[in-house]
């Protein structure tokens, strides 16, 4: 039903662009809202697909660009001071659109990473019994960008980032009896928001006139989190 929603939206305001970024501003904060309130696998399907739909819509507005990601996460500074084993992995979805005549590209980011995980399995105490319980350290980034590329020819444009925006981050808890049975219980004991900014770069290779593949990093800082 929401994915119909969407696509009408998508398709009769496809030539108003106010009236369709103030109705995809009415589904993500909604969305927001769910995961915040712990409602995460739902609320996050939900929001992965409004983010794709809309990145599809607006870049049929404009002349931009759309990319995919799978993502790696290693820790910098003092989280890698804190947690050195801390890795993960994720995607992102983003959209960049060029400022008319110039190298310079401006659009947004959404990230879903997971950078850690623990298992715990045995006894927690007699009301709960010998019980798996799982923990992953979890964050949604919602980065805006502008992209620096140099007018150049040939299959290979490199490319330099800067970036700013803000994470949500939250360690989930799933309680199951067994590796192989469904959770009967999951929630979100720590949540906060973070200012986030960072600098990165990378190398676009042209596989025709509208597909490329895209080598990148990026390195991004944050604010403290309060735990």
């Amino acid at each position: 039903m929401l994915m119909l929603k969407i696509l009408h939206t998508i398709i009769l305001n496809i030539l108003d662009r106010k009236r369709f970024m103030r109705r995809f501003e009415q589904y993500f904060w909604h969305i927001i809202g769910s995961v915040m309130h712990g409602q995460t696998s739902q609320s996050m399907h939900k929001l992965i697909l409004t983010l794709s739909l809309f990145c599809v819509g607006y870049a049929a507005q404009a002349q931009s660009t759309l990319g995919f990601n799978l993502n790696g996460f290693l820790p910098i500074g003092e989280l890698k001071k804190d947690s050195p084993e801390i890795w993960g992995g994720g995607f992102s979805l983003d959209i960049a659109v060029k400022l008319k005549d110039s190298p310079i590209h401006v659009g947004g980011r959404f990230d879903v990473t997971r950078y850690g995980s623990e298992v715990r399995e045995g006894f927690h105490g007699p009301d709960l019994g010998d019980i798996r319980v799982r923990r992953n350290n979890e964050l949604l980034g919602f980065l805006g960008f502008a992209r620096v590329k140099p007018l150049i020819s040939g299959n290979f444009q490199p490319y330099v980032d800067f970036l700013g925006g803000f994470n949500y981050i939250f360690t989930r808890s799933h309680y199951r009896d067994s590796a192989v049975d469904e959770p009967f219980d999951s929630f979100i004991d720590i949540n906060d928001f973070v200012l986030s900014y960072g600098a990165g770069g990378g190398l676009e290779i042209f596989l025709n006139e509208i597909l490329s593949l895209d080598l990148s990093f990026r390195a991004v800082r944050s604010s403290r989190a309060n735990t």
